[in-house]
């Protein structure tokens, strides 16, 4: 009883600051790393904040007025109400994919679950004034990913969001959004059914409380979180000022792979990941591009599930048909013609020009 009040009373004060506007991002990590977690932080006065953070005394006493005035139990209920999760920084359930942030959010709201394969993750970003040509890579590059079994992060906007979001969902994989607004104040509103959707089959987060309005400066603190939770970020498309720019850098700061695809040299959607390329970034026709950027290729980028195992033992010394295939495998042809798709995706096995299989 007394772990679960004492979780109650984390997730209360999680959400008590995260409900302050003008509370310093770098705050749950300072108060995280230095003991007593946001509890503390959530009951400190003027002079410990100003000593933790940094802070002038006037700002301090404003900001401990700020966090006491805040009301988390509305918050928490309306989010029980909407069968949304809070989950709080410090917490077993909170995305262990956030810790590396310099600005975790105190507290992440959440509709559908992420589960542990949601670790193998990348993110596909890039305009909202998406070219034909770009949202078709988009969709193409996330189905491959969602059929191989890695989960694609993006940030539910118009243009290359969007399908990549559409992608993974189609090939039956899971994808994650993070808005730049509150789960009950989606953006853009055009967006809800695909939200829902996303719900079903993967995650929609959110560090800001439910009723907050999309506002401009949101996004950029969106962007991080997109890359936080990503192995890879792939730009497909991205104008000169495009905040999927953003992303990329948040993605190179945690150490993580950055991708771009290379777009029509006479496209204003081009000019951001042709930068990207030329400062290094490595260039993505497919996913098994990606796959390679990661190292995925030569094992795979997951344990393989048992029909899958089964089906690229079945391979032997090869060239195999996918009949021949399922004969071995003991399982239908449908589906071990799926399974062999998914594995050439994942660069586990190469299909030749009589149609026939073999390991790579």
């Amino acid at each position: 009883m007394e772990v679960v009040e004492s979780e109650r009373a984390a997730l209360a004060a999680a959400v008590r600051i995260a409900l302050v506007p003008g509370a310093p991002p770098r705050l749950a990590r300072v108060f995280g790393e230095g003991g007593g977690g946001l509890l503390q932080a959530a009951r400190a006065g003027p002079r410990a904040l100003q000593r933790r953070l940094g802070l002038s005394q006037e700002a301090a006493r404003e900001l401990a007025r700020a966090i006491a005035r805040a009301d988390p139990g509305l918050e928490l209920e309306e989010a029980a109400q909407k069968g949304i999760e809070v989950r709080a920084f410090g917490g077993a359930a909170y995305p262990a994919a956030l810790a590396p942030l310099s600005d975790p959010p105190p507290a992440l709201w959440m509709r559908g679950n992420l589960l542990p394969c949601d670790g193998v993750a990348v993110a596909l970003v890039g305009s909202r004034d998406a070219t034909a040509y770009g949202r078709r890579i988009a969709h193409a590059l996330a189905a491959d990913l969602g059929r191989a079994g890695v989960t694609v992060v993006s940030g539910l906007a118009r243009g290359i969001d969007a399908a990549a979001h559409e992608g993974a969902l189609c090939a039956a994989g899971r994808t994650v959004a993070v808005l730049g607004s509150g789960l009950l104040d989606p953006y853009p509103p055009e967006h809800l059914g695909l939200l829902e959707r996303i719900a079903q089959q993967g995650a929609v987060l959110s560090e800001f409380p439910l009723r907050t309005p999309p506002r401009p400066l949101h996004f950029p603190r969106r962007n991080r979180l997109i890359a936080a939770l990503a192995l890879a970020t792939v730009v497909v498309e991205a104008g000169p000022g495009s905040g999927a720019l953003g992303t990329a850098r948040h993605a190179l700061d945690l150490g993580r792979e950055v991708l771009a695809v290379p777009g029509p040299v006479d496209s204003p959607q081009s000019e951001g990941t042709f930068r990207l390329l030329r400062e290094g970034a490595a260039p993505v026709a497919s996913a098994r591009d990606v796959f390679a950027a990661l190292g995925w290729c030569a094992a795979g980028p997951l344990r393989l599930p048992e029909e899958e195992r089964r089906v690229l033992e079945s391979l032997g010394e090869g060239p195999v048909f996918a009949e021949e295939a399922a004969e071995a495998a003991r399982i239908p042809v449908e589906a071990a013609a799926g399974l062999l798709v998914t594995l050439e995706v994942r660069g586990l096995v190469v299909r030749g020009l009589d149609g026939r299989y073999r390991a790579r």
